[in-house]
């Protein structure tokens, strides 16, 4: 009657930022990430020229860079 309880240990679902940081760790350039029902995908490759966006521009403006 006594004995102790068991908690059930529960799975834990993978961050992006941990996904972004072991590419990072493995040396790959991840192009873009999505997270769709739980799931990350990573596309790796270098960025096209043609992805700036008027955020980048901005950032430009700014003199700031990206993360």
């Amino acid at each position: 009657m006594g004995g102790p309880s068991e908690k059930p240990v529960r799975k834990r679902k993978p961050t992006l930022r941990a996904a972004l940081e072991a590419a990072q760790k493995a040396g790959k350039a991840v192009k873009s990430a999505t997270v769709k029902d739980g799931e990350i995908v990573l596309e790796f490759g270098e960025p096209t020229a043609g992805t700036n966006d008027d955020w980048d521009r901005k950032l430009a403006e700014l003199k700031r860079g990206k993360h």
